[in-house]
């Protein structure tokens, strides 16, 4: 391997890692598969469009308004939504969030049509020189906007009010409640904020990439195969699994060609699950 496929690899899993935070925080504190997750982060990128394509901003500049407008669409459907699925079988959550993923595709389909689009930027396409190796801007941008993110959550669940509760009522939501935590409150705003980081993802993906309408399955699985890899409970785990799994997916392009680019991502989730389900790097990183 190449310090040039190293270093692609390296940052293109910060991205990726951004997108796996949102499905781990969400499945690790209301014990909720979000198939809808996907969505979320197009969500992101639509909205962005919206200022970026029609009124010329630039995506960085219209990446706050994105997560705050993802995060107060995110925040009833948890709460009027899904909390009473919560509550019901346990695959209806599962066939909800499904059915939240068809519904996100339609409409996006009717508002923006199934042409695909991207979010132009001086930096999309540019990259800087660091010890000889090319780094592509855009993702060297994603990867420190990650880290950022990653730390801001662990320092909220870690070391606030709002973190104590959340963390309380994942670990015992019938206690948490008597200590008068408002658990439903708590999942609405867990299930809110991993939406703004989706949607975090979706505008930098968009940068990066075209998108379509039907652009959410895809960036789902490999969040999935991040959350796979990092194992529950860990904001650190999670930046190494998406690192690893973006060096393992620039070293299988190089070797093998972009054909199997996809493959290994899946191939890495589901050896991951037989092998070892609580995580590759659950010890690695707390927090």
């Amino acid at each position: 391997m190449t310090l040039d496929v190293l270093a692609a690899g390296i940052l293109s899993g910060g991205l990726y890692a951004l997108i796996g935070l949102g499905i781990s925080l969400v499945f690790g504190v209301l014990g909720l598969m979000n198939l809808a997750h996907g969505e979320l982060v197009i969500a992101g990128a639509y909205l962005a469009s919206l200022l970026v394509v029609d009124s010329g901003w630039d995506p960085l500049l219209a990446l706050p308004l994105a997560m705050a407008g993802v995060a107060l669409i995110a925040y009833p459907l948890q709460r009027y939504l899904l909390t009473p699925l919560l509550r019901g079988d346990k695959s209806a959550p599962l066939v909800g969030t499904f059915g939240l993923s068809l519904l996100a595709q339609a409409l996006f389909q009717g508002v923006f049509g199934t042409h695909p689009k991207s979010l132009p930027a001086s930096y999309a396409d540019s990259g800087i020189s660091v010890l000889g190796l090319r780094i592509q801007t855009i993702y060297l941008i994603a990867f420190a906007l990650t880290t950022v993110l990653c730390a801001a959550t662990h320092l909220v669940l870690t070391r606030t009010r709002a973190g104590s509760a959340v963390r309380a009522a994942s670990a015992d939501p019938a206690t948490a409640a008597v200590l008068g935590i408002n658990v439903s409150t708590v999942y609405a705003m867990t299930f809110a904020g991993a939406a703004a980081l989706a949607a975090a993802g979706g505008v930098l993906t968009g940068v990066a990439q075209s998108f379509t309408p039907t652009s959410g399955l895809p960036l789902l699985l490999t969040g999935m195969a991040v959350m796979a890899l990092a194992g529950i409970g860990s904001v650190g785990g999670v930046l190494l699994a998406g690192i690893a799994l973006g060096v393992l997916q620039s070293a299988s392009v190089q070797l093998f060609g972009g054909g199997m680019r996809d493959v290994v991502v899946y191939l890495a989730f589901f050896l991951v699950l037989a092998v070892r389900p609580q995580g590759l790097f659950r010890k690695a990183a707390t927090g």
